[in-house]
Parts: C-alpha cells; structure tokens; sequence
C-alpha cells in the first residue's frame, strides 16, 4: 500500500496538469528541419567549444559581386548547445554592421547584403570545456 499511494499521487498531478492546459516548453516553437529547405550548400564541420572561431560557413571571407545577396541558413546542432552566429559585414561605401543571433539549438539564420560587400561569419558554440562538437551548416543563397 506504501508504493501505490506515491504512484496514485504522481498520476493525479499528471491528470491534473493536462487537464489544465500543461504543455512541454519545447511545444512553443515548432522544431527547425533543415531537411526540408532545399538548400543549396552542406557543410558539416566541428568547432571547438567555448572558443570564438571564424570561417564556420566555411570560408575565411566571402565578397559579393554587384547584386544583392540575401541567405538563408539552417543550422543543425545538437540539442544541449547554442552555436553563436556573428557575420560582420563591410559595405562598398564603407559602412560595417554586425548580425548576431544566439537563439539556441537549431535555427534557421537570415541575412541580406548590399552590392560589392565583403563579409565574414564567425561562431562560438557552447558545450563542455576542451571538446569539438559537430555542427551542419545549410545554406542557400538568392540574388535580387
């Protein structure tokens, strides 16, 4: 009878939370699937954790030609880290700004560039001390 009375009392207050509209955390915001964005680009790479790193899009610079560039990324890592995205972007008429986004867990990353911009995409990813974590990094890119 000691064991049944814990049980009965743990289902009651499960009843009772989905009785009364408890949902997950995670059921707020629907789940990022990199799979269905026809991207363009994969890259699957590590990074270092804790450590600012460049060059995670994998390139260590990217410059535009006459068009406008917007991107679309779709970052795939794992469940317990944040992958920081920094892109820092010079303009042909000498102006910068810097994008960041530090959502964790996967995401979708959007950004647009002027014409004859040079940029460079920086990451630090969060996890235990002194380890490498896999990340997938899709892309797609249009032009306007």
């Amino acid at each position: 009878m000691k064991r049944m009375v814990p049980v009965l009392a743990a289902a009651a207050v499960a009843a009772g939370a989905t009785l009364a509209g408890a949902a997950p955390a995670s059921a707020a915001s629907p789940a990022v699937d990199c799979a269905k964005g026809e991207y363009t680009r994969v890259l699957r790479s590590y990074i270092p954790t804790n450590v600012q790193r460049p060059a995670v899009d994998g390139h260590s610079y990217n410059i535009g030609g006459g068009l406008t560039y917007d991107y679309e990324v779709c970052l795939d890592i794992p469940d317990t880290s944040t992958f920081t995205i920094e892109v820092r972007v010079w303009a042909s008429d000498g102006s910068t700004r810097v994008i960041v986004d530090d959502r964790p867990g996967d995401k979708i990353v959007r950004y647009s560039l002027a014409p004859n911009s040079f940029w460079q995409v920086y990451g630090t990813m969060t996890g235990p001390g002194s380890t490498y974590i896999y990340y997938t990094w899709n892309e797609k890119q249009t032009t306007s």
